[in-house]
Protein backbone atom coordinates (compact mmCIF):
# COMPACT_ATOMS: atom_id res chain seq x y z
CA UNK A 1 0.00 0.00 0.00
CA UNK A 2 1.10 3.25 -1.05
CA UNK A 3 1.81 5.65 1.74
CA UNK A 4 -0.19 9.25 2.07
CA UNK A 5 3.20 11.22 1.00
CA UNK A 6 3.45 8.86 -1.97
CA UNK A 7 -0.05 9.69 -3.00
CA UNK A 8 0.20 13.14 -2.16
CA UNK A 9 3.27 14.01 -3.93
CA UNK A 10 1.94 12.31 -6.96
CA UNK A 11 -1.24 14.09 -6.85
CA UNK A 12 0.43 17.14 -6.90
CA UNK A 13 2.87 16.82 -9.65
CA UNK A 14 -0.20 14.96 -11.63
CA UNK A 15 -2.13 18.76 -10.92
CA UNK A 16 0.89 20.77 -11.53
CA UNK A 17 1.30 19.23 -15.52
CA UNK A 18 -2.18 18.86 -16.28
CA UNK A 19 -2.50 23.23 -15.63
CA UNK A 20 0.96 23.71 -17.49
CA UNK A 21 -0.52 21.83 -20.27
CA UNK A 22 -3.87 23.82 -20.39
CA UNK A 23 -2.31 26.68 -20.25
CA UNK A 24 0.32 25.76 -22.81
CA UNK A 25 -2.47 24.48 -25.58
CA UNK A 26 -4.71 27.37 -24.88
CA UNK A 27 -1.71 29.94 -25.35
CA UNK A 28 -1.12 27.73 -28.92
CA UNK A 29 -4.77 27.38 -29.52
CA UNK A 30 -4.62 23.78 -29.44
CA UNK A 31 -7.27 21.79 -28.51
CA UNK A 32 -7.33 18.28 -26.71
CA UNK A 33 -9.76 16.00 -24.73
CA UNK A 34 -8.59 15.17 -21.87
CA UNK A 35 -4.67 15.24 -20.07
CA UNK A 36 -5.37 12.18 -17.55
CA UNK A 37 -3.37 10.04 -15.45
CA UNK A 38 -3.55 6.38 -16.61
CA UNK A 39 -2.36 3.11 -15.37
CA UNK A 40 -2.32 1.98 -11.30
CA UNK A 41 -1.43 5.53 -10.30
CA UNK A 42 -4.20 7.10 -12.10
CA UNK A 43 -7.57 6.44 -11.62
CA UNK A 44 -7.12 2.75 -10.27
CA UNK A 45 -5.02 3.60 -7.34
CA UNK A 46 -3.58 -0.41 -7.62
CA UNK A 47 0.07 0.90 -7.38
CA UNK A 48 2.51 -0.59 -5.04
CA UNK A 49 4.75 1.48 -2.43
CA UNK A 50 7.70 2.75 -3.99
CA UNK A 51 6.22 2.47 -7.34
CA UNK A 52 5.10 5.59 -8.29
CA UNK A 53 5.59 6.46 -12.19
CA UNK A 54 3.05 8.84 -14.13
CA UNK A 55 2.13 8.05 -16.96
CA UNK A 56 -0.01 10.95 -18.01
CA UNK A 57 -2.19 10.91 -21.05
CA UNK A 58 -3.14 13.63 -23.81
CA UNK A 59 -6.36 12.95 -25.38
CA UNK A 60 -6.51 14.14 -28.66
CA UNK A 61 -10.00 14.86 -31.15
CA UNK A 62 -10.00 12.61 -33.96
CA UNK A 63 -11.90 14.95 -35.96
CA UNK A 64 -9.13 17.80 -35.61
CA UNK A 65 -6.67 15.42 -37.81
CA UNK A 66 -8.52 13.75 -40.11
CA UNK A 67 -6.19 14.44 -42.70
CA UNK A 68 -3.70 12.06 -40.99
CA UNK A 69 -5.71 9.52 -40.53
CA UNK A 70 -7.15 9.45 -43.88
CA UNK A 71 -3.78 8.20 -45.09
CA UNK A 72 -2.42 4.80 -46.37
CA UNK A 73 -1.08 2.87 -43.40
CA UNK A 74 2.86 3.69 -43.96
CA UNK A 75 2.42 7.29 -44.82
CA UNK A 76 -0.58 7.69 -41.84
CA UNK A 77 2.35 5.88 -39.25
CA UNK A 78 4.94 8.74 -40.52
CA UNK A 79 2.30 11.44 -40.26
CA UNK A 80 1.40 10.40 -36.60
CA UNK A 81 5.66 10.42 -35.64
CA UNK A 82 5.76 13.73 -37.29
CA UNK A 83 2.61 14.91 -35.51
CA UNK A 84 3.45 13.69 -31.99
CA UNK A 85 6.85 15.03 -32.81
CA UNK A 86 5.70 18.41 -32.44
CA UNK A 87 3.60 17.99 -30.04
CA UNK A 88 6.07 16.53 -27.78
CA UNK A 89 8.46 19.60 -29.13
CA UNK A 90 6.54 22.34 -28.80
CA UNK A 91 3.99 21.68 -26.23
CA UNK A 92 4.64 18.85 -23.91
CA UNK A 93 8.82 19.74 -23.24
CA UNK A 94 8.22 23.79 -22.71
CA UNK A 95 4.83 22.94 -20.39
CA UNK A 96 7.36 20.61 -18.32
CA UNK A 97 10.16 23.08 -18.66
CA UNK A 98 7.72 25.99 -17.27
CA UNK A 99 7.46 23.58 -13.77
CA UNK A 100 11.45 23.30 -14.05
CA UNK A 101 11.22 19.18 -14.50
CA UNK A 102 14.46 17.81 -14.83
CA UNK A 103 15.97 15.08 -16.80
CA UNK A 104 13.34 16.32 -19.53
CA UNK A 105 14.08 14.55 -22.63
CA UNK A 106 12.05 13.04 -25.46
CA UNK A 107 12.04 9.58 -26.20
CA UNK A 108 10.23 6.89 -28.84
CA UNK A 109 8.65 3.54 -28.43
CA UNK A 110 6.02 3.28 -31.12
CA UNK A 111 5.81 7.23 -31.61
CA UNK A 112 7.71 9.78 -29.87
CA UNK A 113 6.65 10.73 -26.12
CA UNK A 114 8.22 12.90 -23.20
CA UNK A 115 9.91 11.93 -20.14
CA UNK A 116 10.61 13.59 -17.06
CA UNK A 117 11.68 14.02 -13.64
CA UNK A 118 9.40 16.03 -11.02
CA UNK A 119 9.49 15.72 -7.26
CA UNK A 120 11.56 12.18 -7.71
CA UNK A 121 9.01 10.94 -9.58
CA UNK A 122 9.21 9.41 -13.49
CA UNK A 123 6.68 10.70 -15.43
CA UNK A 124 6.04 10.15 -19.14
CA UNK A 125 3.67 12.26 -21.24
CA UNK A 126 2.02 10.62 -24.06
CA UNK A 127 0.11 11.79 -26.85
CA UNK A 128 -3.35 9.17 -27.91
CA UNK A 129 -6.59 9.36 -29.57
CA UNK A 130 -9.67 9.74 -28.21
CA UNK A 131 -11.79 7.17 -29.54
CA UNK A 132 -14.91 5.98 -28.29
CA UNK A 133 -15.52 2.37 -26.95
CA UNK A 134 -17.44 0.78 -30.10
CA UNK A 135 -15.48 2.93 -32.50
CA UNK A 136 -12.44 1.30 -31.16
CA UNK A 137 -13.94 -2.41 -30.84
CA UNK A 138 -14.92 -2.13 -34.87
CA UNK A 139 -12.05 -0.68 -36.42
CA UNK A 140 -9.20 -0.33 -34.30
CA UNK A 141 -6.65 2.05 -32.51
CA UNK A 142 -5.09 4.44 -34.13
CA UNK A 143 -1.88 4.31 -31.75
CA UNK A 144 -0.61 1.67 -29.29
CA UNK A 145 -1.94 3.61 -26.56
CA UNK A 146 -5.46 4.24 -27.20
CA UNK A 147 -6.84 1.82 -25.59
CA UNK A 148 -5.71 2.50 -22.56
CA UNK A 149 -8.04 5.15 -21.15
CA UNK A 150 -10.74 2.25 -22.12
CA UNK A 151 -8.60 -0.17 -19.93
CA UNK A 152 -8.82 2.60 -16.95
CA UNK A 153 -12.70 2.94 -16.85
CA UNK A 154 -13.29 -0.32 -17.14
CA UNK A 155 -11.12 -1.16 -13.84
CA UNK A 156 -12.17 1.54 -11.96
CA UNK A 157 -16.10 0.50 -12.89
CA UNK A 158 -15.19 -3.17 -11.89
CA UNK A 159 -12.73 -2.88 -8.89
CA UNK A 160 -14.03 -2.68 -5.19
CA UNK A 161 -11.59 -2.08 -2.06
CA UNK A 162 -10.95 -5.31 -1.11
CA UNK A 163 -10.16 -6.17 -4.87
CA UNK A 164 -7.39 -3.19 -4.91
CA UNK A 165 -5.82 -4.71 -2.77
CA UNK A 166 -5.95 -8.06 -4.08
CA UNK A 167 -4.20 -6.33 -7.16
CA UNK A 168 -1.62 -5.02 -5.24
CA UNK A 169 -0.73 -7.85 -3.16
CA UNK A 170 -0.78 -10.06 -6.75
CA UNK A 171 1.29 -7.65 -7.92
CA UNK A 172 4.03 -8.05 -5.35
CA UNK A 173 4.05 -11.51 -6.31
CA UNK A 174 4.49 -11.07 -9.78
CA UNK A 175 7.47 -7.94 -9.23
CA UNK A 176 9.02 -9.83 -6.69
CA UNK A 177 8.96 -13.42 -8.66
CA UNK A 178 10.79 -10.82 -11.13
CA UNK A 179 8.11 -11.56 -13.96
CA UNK A 180 6.52 -8.65 -13.79
CA UNK A 181 6.02 -6.20 -17.17
CA UNK A 182 8.66 -5.17 -19.71
CA UNK A 183 11.04 -4.96 -16.99
CA UNK A 184 10.71 -9.31 -16.37
CA UNK A 185 14.29 -10.62 -15.72
CA UNK A 186 13.19 -13.80 -17.48
CA UNK A 187 11.75 -13.22 -20.97
CA UNK A 188 10.90 -10.55 -23.43
CA UNK A 189 7.53 -9.56 -22.01
CA UNK A 190 5.80 -10.63 -18.16
CA UNK A 191 2.48 -10.17 -16.71
CA UNK A 192 1.39 -6.40 -16.93
CA UNK A 193 -0.62 -4.62 -14.13
CA UNK A 194 -3.48 -4.54 -16.42
CA UNK A 195 -3.54 -8.38 -16.97
CA UNK A 196 -3.22 -8.73 -13.04
CA UNK A 197 -6.26 -6.49 -12.22
CA UNK A 198 -8.35 -8.25 -14.73
CA UNK A 199 -7.19 -11.87 -13.05
CA UNK A 200 -8.78 -10.52 -10.12
CA UNK A 201 -11.37 -9.26 -11.80
CA UNK A 202 -12.29 -12.09 -13.81
CA UNK A 203 -11.79 -14.38 -10.70
CA UNK A 204 -13.33 -12.70 -7.93
CA UNK A 205 -10.07 -12.40 -5.56
CA UNK A 206 -6.56 -13.25 -4.87
CA UNK A 207 -6.34 -16.78 -4.34
CA UNK A 208 -8.40 -17.77 -7.59
CA UNK A 209 -6.27 -15.20 -9.68
CA UNK A 210 -2.88 -17.22 -8.52
CA UNK A 211 -4.61 -19.88 -9.13
CA UNK A 212 -5.75 -18.90 -12.34
CA UNK A 213 -2.28 -17.15 -13.56
CA UNK A 214 -0.65 -20.90 -13.02
CA UNK A 215 -2.60 -22.99 -14.80
CA UNK A 216 -3.30 -20.19 -17.91
CA UNK A 217 -1.97 -22.70 -20.57
CA UNK A 218 -4.83 -24.71 -19.77
CA UNK A 219 -7.23 -22.49 -19.04
CA UNK A 220 -7.85 -19.05 -20.37
CA UNK A 221 -9.12 -16.09 -18.82
CA UNK A 222 -12.14 -15.51 -21.40
CA UNK A 223 -15.75 -13.47 -20.68
CA UNK A 224 -16.81 -15.52 -23.61
CA UNK A 225 -15.41 -18.65 -22.27
CA UNK A 226 -13.79 -20.10 -25.15
CA UNK A 227 -11.56 -23.44 -24.82
CA UNK A 228 -7.61 -22.36 -25.76
CA UNK A 229 -8.03 -24.66 -28.87
CA UNK A 230 -10.93 -22.64 -29.83
CA UNK A 231 -8.57 -19.47 -29.36
CA UNK A 232 -5.74 -21.26 -31.12
CA UNK A 233 -7.74 -21.44 -33.90
CA UNK A 234 -8.28 -17.84 -34.55
CA UNK A 235 -5.87 -16.23 -36.97
CA UNK A 236 -4.28 -13.60 -34.32
CA UNK A 237 -4.27 -15.67 -31.41
CA UNK A 238 -2.14 -18.91 -33.38
CA UNK A 239 0.55 -17.89 -31.74
CA UNK A 240 -0.05 -17.23 -28.64
CA UNK A 241 1.29 -18.91 -25.72
CA UNK A 242 -1.43 -18.05 -22.59
CA UNK A 243 -4.78 -15.47 -22.85
CA UNK A 244 -6.23 -13.19 -20.81
CA UNK A 245 -9.14 -11.98 -23.20
CA UNK A 246 -9.97 -7.88 -23.14
CA UNK A 247 -13.57 -7.26 -21.41
CA UNK A 248 -12.92 -4.28 -23.39
CA UNK A 249 -12.32 -5.98 -26.52
CA UNK A 250 -13.06 -9.49 -27.01
CA UNK A 251 -10.53 -9.57 -29.79
CA UNK A 252 -7.81 -8.90 -28.51
CA UNK A 253 -5.47 -11.23 -26.05
CA UNK A 254 -3.67 -8.85 -23.61
CA UNK A 255 -1.64 -11.90 -22.74
CA UNK A 256 -0.96 -11.73 -26.61
CA UNK A 257 3.38 -10.85 -25.67
CA UNK A 258 3.95 -12.59 -22.59
CA UNK A 259 6.90 -14.97 -23.17
CA UNK A 260 6.55 -18.60 -22.88
CA UNK A 261 9.51 -18.10 -20.54
CA UNK A 262 8.14 -15.88 -17.98
CA UNK A 263 4.55 -17.46 -18.04
CA UNK A 264 6.11 -20.73 -16.96
CA UNK A 265 8.70 -19.21 -14.45
CA UNK A 266 5.93 -17.33 -12.58
CA UNK A 267 3.93 -21.02 -12.51
CA UNK A 268 6.66 -22.38 -10.86
CA UNK A 269 6.86 -19.43 -8.66
CA UNK A 270 2.99 -20.42 -7.39
CA UNK A 271 3.52 -24.11 -7.26
CA UNK A 272 6.25 -23.06 -4.63
CA UNK A 273 4.29 -20.48 -2.98
CA UNK A 274 1.50 -23.25 -2.74
CA UNK A 275 3.17 -26.41 -1.29
CA UNK A 276 4.83 -23.80 1.62
CA UNK A 277 1.50 -22.57 2.32
CA UNK A 278 -0.11 -25.73 2.43
CA UNK A 279 3.09 -27.62 4.45
CA UNK A 280 1.79 -25.26 6.77
CA UNK A 281 4.76 -22.74 7.41
CA UNK A 282 3.86 -19.29 7.86
CA UNK A 283 6.69 -17.15 6.96
CA UNK A 284 5.74 -16.64 3.56
CA UNK A 285 6.53 -13.01 2.95
CA UNK A 286 9.94 -13.84 0.78
CA UNK A 287 7.07 -14.59 -1.94
CA UNK A 288 5.90 -10.69 -1.41
CA UNK A 289 9.00 -8.44 -0.26
CA UNK A 290 11.10 -8.00 -3.99
CA UNK A 291 15.05 -8.45 -3.35
CA UNK A 292 17.57 -7.93 -6.23
CA UNK A 293 18.09 -11.08 -8.27
CA UNK A 294 21.73 -12.73 -6.31
CA UNK A 295 25.22 -11.70 -8.02
CA UNK A 296 27.37 -14.22 -6.14
CA UNK A 297 29.28 -16.84 -8.63
CA UNK A 298 27.79 -19.33 -10.58
CA UNK A 299 28.43 -23.46 -9.58
CA UNK A 300 31.46 -23.96 -10.78
CA UNK A 301 30.27 -26.35 -13.51
CA UNK A 302 28.07 -23.48 -15.00
CA UNK A 303 30.75 -20.88 -15.00
CA UNK A 304 32.89 -22.32 -18.00
CA UNK A 305 29.84 -22.04 -20.09
CA UNK A 306 28.78 -18.57 -19.19
CA UNK A 307 29.46 -15.34 -21.56
CA UNK A 308 27.92 -12.10 -20.91
CA UNK A 309 28.11 -8.89 -23.62
CA UNK A 310 27.57 -5.76 -21.01
CA UNK A 311 26.17 -2.51 -22.89
CA UNK A 312 25.37 1.21 -21.97
CA UNK A 313 22.08 2.80 -23.14
CA UNK A 314 22.73 6.70 -24.08
CA UNK A 315 19.40 7.07 -23.32
CA UNK A 316 18.33 8.57 -26.85
CA UNK A 317 16.23 5.80 -27.38
CA UNK A 318 13.57 4.03 -25.36
CA UNK A 319 14.32 0.95 -23.14
CA UNK A 320 11.91 -1.34 -24.27
CA UNK A 321 12.80 -0.94 -27.96
CA UNK A 322 16.74 -1.55 -26.96
CA UNK A 323 15.21 -4.53 -25.13
CA UNK A 324 13.66 -5.69 -28.16
CA UNK A 325 16.33 -5.32 -30.75
CA UNK A 326 18.93 -6.93 -27.49
CA UNK A 327 17.05 -10.16 -27.67
CA UNK A 328 16.69 -10.12 -31.80
CA UNK A 329 20.64 -10.60 -31.61
CA UNK A 330 20.17 -12.98 -28.72
CA UNK A 331 18.34 -15.43 -31.28
CA UNK A 332 20.80 -14.80 -34.00
CA UNK A 333 23.90 -15.98 -31.76
CA UNK A 334 21.79 -18.72 -30.37
CA UNK A 335 20.77 -20.05 -34.11
CA UNK A 336 24.30 -19.36 -35.23
CA UNK A 337 26.08 -20.75 -32.04
CA UNK A 338 23.81 -24.12 -32.11
CA UNK A 339 24.67 -24.86 -36.23
CA UNK A 340 27.12 -24.58 -38.76
CA UNK A 341 25.73 -23.05 -42.04
CA UNK A 342 25.95 -26.64 -43.80
CA UNK A 343 23.35 -27.84 -40.76
CA UNK A 344 25.54 -29.48 -39.16
CA UNK A 345 26.46 -29.21 -35.04
CA UNK A 346 28.24 -26.36 -34.10
CA UNK A 347 28.54 -25.65 -30.15
CA UNK A 348 25.49 -27.57 -29.14
CA UNK A 349 22.82 -26.20 -27.30
CA UNK A 350 22.83 -22.50 -26.09
CA UNK A 351 20.41 -20.15 -23.57
CA UNK A 352 20.26 -16.46 -23.69
CA UNK A 353 18.92 -14.10 -22.15
CA UNK A 354 18.23 -10.26 -21.48
CA UNK A 355 18.14 -8.67 -18.54
CA UNK A 356 18.58 -4.85 -17.80
CA UNK A 357 18.87 -2.03 -15.03
CA UNK A 358 18.56 1.73 -15.29
CA UNK A 359 20.95 2.11 -18.79
CA UNK A 360 23.21 -0.87 -18.25
CA UNK A 361 22.28 -4.13 -20.63
CA UNK A 362 23.49 -7.37 -20.36
CA UNK A 363 22.82 -10.27 -22.87
CA UNK A 364 23.96 -13.64 -21.62
CA UNK A 365 24.58 -16.64 -22.73
CA UNK A 366 25.22 -20.57 -21.99
CA UNK A 367 26.46 -22.59 -24.28
CA UNK A 368 26.87 -26.73 -24.29
CA UNK A 369 30.42 -26.62 -25.54
CA UNK A 370 32.40 -22.89 -25.43
CA UNK A 371 35.37 -24.53 -27.35
CA UNK A 372 35.25 -26.64 -30.26
CA UNK A 373 37.48 -28.27 -32.14
CA UNK A 374 38.92 -26.66 -35.41
CA UNK A 375 38.20 -29.74 -37.84
CA UNK A 376 34.62 -31.70 -37.65
CA UNK A 377 32.99 -34.75 -39.44
CA UNK A 378 30.58 -33.20 -42.29
CA UNK A 379 28.09 -36.09 -43.49
CA UNK A 380 27.34 -36.10 -46.99
CA UNK A 381 25.27 -38.30 -49.63
CA UNK A 382 24.03 -41.36 -49.33
CA UNK A 383 26.44 -43.90 -51.27
CA UNK A 384 23.37 -45.26 -52.71
CA UNK A 385 23.15 -42.27 -54.97
CA UNK A 386 25.52 -42.14 -57.58
CA UNK A 387 25.37 -38.81 -58.83
CA UNK A 388 25.51 -37.40 -55.65
CA UNK A 389 28.60 -39.48 -55.01
CA UNK A 390 30.49 -38.57 -57.65
CA UNK A 391 29.85 -34.70 -57.65
CA UNK A 392 31.01 -34.80 -53.37
CA UNK A 393 34.05 -37.06 -54.74
CA UNK A 394 34.89 -34.42 -57.32
CA UNK A 395 34.77 -31.42 -54.77
CA UNK A 396 36.01 -33.76 -51.76
CA UNK A 397 39.06 -35.80 -52.96
CA UNK A 398 39.65 -36.81 -49.33
CA UNK A 399 36.26 -37.99 -48.77
CA UNK A 400 35.52 -41.65 -46.86
CA UNK A 401 32.77 -43.90 -45.96
CA UNK A 402 31.00 -44.69 -42.91
CA UNK A 403 27.30 -46.24 -42.26
CA UNK A 404 26.14 -45.82 -45.74
CA UNK A 405 27.24 -42.12 -46.07
CA UNK A 406 30.32 -40.14 -47.53
CA UNK A 407 32.44 -37.82 -44.94
CA UNK A 408 34.72 -35.63 -45.18
CA UNK A 409 36.60 -33.47 -42.46
CA UNK A 410 35.43 -29.68 -42.77
CA UNK A 411 37.82 -27.00 -41.15
CA UNK A 412 35.64 -24.64 -39.12
CA UNK A 413 35.57 -21.07 -39.09
CA UNK A 414 34.60 -20.34 -35.52
CA UNK A 415 35.65 -22.58 -32.82
CA UNK A 416 35.21 -19.98 -29.90
CA UNK A 417 31.51 -19.60 -28.66
CA UNK A 418 32.98 -16.29 -27.34
CA UNK A 419 34.42 -14.78 -30.63
CA UNK A 420 31.30 -16.10 -32.64
CA UNK A 421 29.13 -14.07 -30.31
CA UNK A 422 31.63 -10.97 -29.84
CA UNK A 423 31.38 -10.73 -34.23
CA UNK A 424 27.69 -11.24 -34.29
CA UNK A 425 27.17 -8.27 -31.85
CA UNK A 426 29.34 -6.39 -33.52
CA UNK A 427 27.91 -6.97 -36.99
CA UNK A 428 24.58 -6.28 -36.01
CA UNK A 429 25.61 -2.86 -33.39
CA UNK A 430 22.34 -1.43 -31.83
CA UNK A 431 21.67 2.42 -32.60
CA UNK A 432 21.80 3.59 -28.80
CA UNK A 433 24.18 1.09 -27.03
CA UNK A 434 27.63 1.08 -26.45
CA UNK A 435 29.37 -2.19 -25.59
CA UNK A 436 30.94 -1.96 -22.30
CA UNK A 437 34.83 -2.38 -21.02
CA UNK A 438 33.78 -3.83 -18.05
CA UNK A 439 30.89 -6.09 -16.85
CA UNK A 440 28.82 -5.13 -13.80
CA UNK A 441 26.31 -6.93 -11.44
CA UNK A 442 23.73 -6.28 -14.55
CA UNK A 443 26.15 -9.60 -16.27
CA UNK A 444 26.45 -11.03 -13.00
CA UNK A 445 22.43 -11.24 -12.25
CA UNK A 446 21.94 -12.41 -16.49
CA UNK A 447 24.27 -15.00 -15.22
CA UNK A 448 22.38 -16.11 -12.62
CA UNK A 449 19.20 -15.79 -14.54
CA UNK A 450 19.87 -18.62 -16.90
CA UNK A 451 21.57 -20.89 -14.79
CA UNK A 452 19.41 -20.72 -12.02
CA UNK A 453 16.07 -19.42 -12.99
CA UNK A 454 15.93 -20.55 -16.64
CA UNK A 455 18.14 -23.58 -16.99
CA UNK A 456 15.76 -25.63 -14.96
CA UNK A 457 12.56 -24.60 -16.93
CA UNK A 458 14.39 -25.40 -20.69
CA UNK A 459 14.99 -28.96 -19.79
CA UNK A 460 16.34 -29.95 -23.30
CA UNK A 461 19.49 -27.93 -22.35
CA UNK A 462 22.28 -29.73 -20.77
CA UNK A 463 25.85 -29.04 -19.76
CA UNK A 464 27.27 -31.93 -22.09
CA UNK A 465 30.78 -33.44 -20.33
CA UNK A 466 33.55 -33.77 -22.39
CA UNK A 467 33.51 -37.45 -23.49
CA UNK A 468 30.00 -37.35 -25.08
CA UNK A 469 31.12 -34.30 -27.15
CA UNK A 470 34.43 -35.65 -28.30
CA UNK A 471 32.68 -38.94 -29.02
CA UNK A 472 29.76 -37.08 -31.11
CA UNK A 473 32.81 -35.14 -33.17
CA UNK A 474 34.88 -38.01 -33.39
CA UNK A 475 36.00 -38.96 -36.96
CA UNK A 476 34.08 -42.23 -38.22
CA UNK A 477 36.34 -44.89 -38.06
CA UNK A 478 36.47 -46.59 -41.76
Amino acid sequence: MPTREEIGRQNQVTSSLVEALGRRAKAMGLQYSFIEPQGSTGRKQTQLRGAADIDLFVGLRPGDYSDILALQTKERHQSLDDLLNRLVETWFTPAAKDLRATNVRKTYSQHPFLSLVMKGLDVDIIGCFDIPANELANTGPVTAVDRTVHHTRYIVANLNDRMREDVRILKSFVRTSHAYGDIAALGKMGFTGYSLELAVIMTGGLDSAIAAIRDLNEAPLDPMQRSIDTLHAIAQFKDDYVFIIDPTDMRRNVASSFTRRSCLWLSRRINELIEKAQGGKRDLMEFFIERPIPVEPLPERAASHALAFEFVSDESVHYTVLRDKLYRIAAKIESELEREKNGERRFGKVLTEVYFEGTRFSLGILVERPEIPAMYPRRGPSTSLDGPCVEFRNAHPDAYEKDGHLWVDEQRQWTSASDLSRAIIEEHRVRGLEPSSSLTDVSRRVLYILSTYVMPLETEFSLENEEEFKRANAKPSQ
